[in-house]
């Protein structure tokens, strides 16, 4: 079977990181180029200029690019016919959300926002707890995507490229509550603000359960989630990130007994890539991307 050619966009530290070694691994997909970013660290590769990097044949364009080119190169990528794996925020301004939208709809195009903690086994064991009601009724939540102040010469606080700390880490808080809480609802929060947006808390409310969402830099290291059942509480530390070498656990208090639960910790990059290559296809599943997109910017911009 011939691979999925895919372009990358934004050739950073992430990517380096966290996607290069699935893609270079993956028997899917294969990089027909790079726009001409870091040429050393990726000299096997084909680096080009924006003007010659879309005229390469491409069935994927990967963006990882500052968050103010997004939507530039996300509808440059669409009208070259090209599915869209796009980092958080997908976008910074709504303008041309519609445009996107509608380009995606009649060019068949996947047009997806890479949350790969959702396609780690974690999530999918807290999603099946959430559904099923088995502690009966969640009452509220809490949590946390928190850590301390990073480089100064962090891309996060480069405001002339549409940085700050609530694309990067209230945006994860975000769609997580758009997953499970999807009817109307109402936000309130609070954004400590000097050059970028740097820490602050958001409270969503909807079918009667509260939830508290605490995020930024400049803080203790925090990336866990509490649940609170009728019966039981449930929590969970690395939610939102995920290193390989750590050991993953649902903990589960009820009846004055502390329970433990053990999860095998898969890569979540991996599992994200899998899933879009299984479905990128079908019609249901781009529908379903386009709608979580939707949802997430009515809340982040």
């Amino acid at each position: 079977m011939e691979k999925l050619r895919i372009g990358i966009i934004g050739a950073g530290k992430h990517f380096k990181k966290n996607i290069f070694p699935i893609i270079k691994n993956n028997d899917s997909f294969k990089i027909v180029s790079i726009m001409k970013h870091h040429k050393r660290e990726f000299n096997k590769y084909t680096f080009v200029s924006e003007k010659d990097f879309f005229k390469k044949k491409m069935d994927f364009l990967y963006i990882s690019s500052p968050n103010t080119s997004h939507e530039k190169y996300i509808l440059k990528g669409l009208n070259s016919n090209c599915h869209i794996i796009c980092e958080k925020p997908f976008l910074t301004k709504k303008k041309k959300l519609k445009k996107i939208i509608d380009l995606s709809r009649k060019k068949k195009k996947l047009i997806f926002e890479a949350f790969m903690y959702m396609h780690h086994p974690l999530f999918k064991q807290i999603e099946k707890i959430i559904r099923s009601k088995k502690y009966g009724k969640l009452k509220y939540i809490i949590a946390n995507w928190k850590h301390p102040h990073l480089d100064k010469n962090y891309s996060q606080y480069k405001k002339d490229q549409g940085a700050g700390f609530w694309y990067d880490g209230a945006s994860y808080l975000i769609s997580f509550d758009n997953y499970f809480f999807v009817s109307k609802k109402k936000m309130t929060y609070f954004k400590l603000k000097k050059e970028v947006d740097l820490r602050g808390n958001i409270q969503f409310n909807s079918n009667k359960i509260n939830r508290f969402y605490f995020w930024g830099e400049g803080q203790f290291y925090k990336n866990d989630i509490e649940l609170f059942f009728e019966k039981a509480t449930i929590f969970v530390e690395q939610f939102f990130a995920k290193r390989n070498e750590d050991k993953i656990k649902i903990k589960i208090y009820k009846n004055f007994k502390l329970k433990e639960k053990k999860i095998p910790n898969k890569n979540q990059f991996k599992e994200m890539f899998t899933d879009i290559f299984k479905h990128y296809k079908s019609t249901k599943y781009q529908n379903y991307h386009r709608k979580r997109i939707l949802d997430q910017i009515k809340y982040l911009i």
